[in-house]
């Protein structure tokens, strides 16, 4: 029997600020696993496109809109039920609230691969290829 792949979107969300001198990486708290952090990502919800699902996902998940940037290079996730998009994005709002169940937090990004599972490593590299090329 065959399954029909998963299509997921997320963003690998950045900001610079004066205190740090390299971008800042949001990431966000799981559900499944406890202190476990990830990149904003989820569903793509029919009619919807990549980019679309992405920033939604953000939004709900952290309370940030964003603004779509570059699509990183393809992720592969070793797992045969997924199909990952990823997009580099910058903040462009911010909620009051969003998903009650997660935290949102801020971490440099040398430091992010210390904080996610290796699942989301090649992600971040792909993440800091591209800021470094900017």
């Amino acid at each position: 029997m065959t399954h029909k792949k998963r299509k997921k979107a997320g963003v690998v969300a950045y900001k610079y600020t004066a205190s740090v001198p390299e971008p800042l990486v949001l990431i966000v708290s799981t559900r499944k696993v406890k202190d476990s952090w990830v990149f904003p990502v989820g569903g793509i919800d029919p009619g919807e496109t990549p980019k679309i699902a992405a920033a939604r996902e953000c939004e709900e998940e952290s309370g940030y809109s964003v603004k779509i940037g570059k699509k990183l290079k393809p992720f592969d996730p070793r797992n045969e039920l997924d199909l990952f998009t990823f997009f580099l994005a910058t903040i462009s709002g911010e909620k009051e609230t969003w998903e009650t169940d997660r935290t949102r937090e801020w971490v440099p990004l040398s430091q992010v691969k210390n904080k996610l599972p290796s699942f989301f490593h090649s992600v971040a590299d792909a993440a800091a290829n591209c800021l470094a090329e900017q």
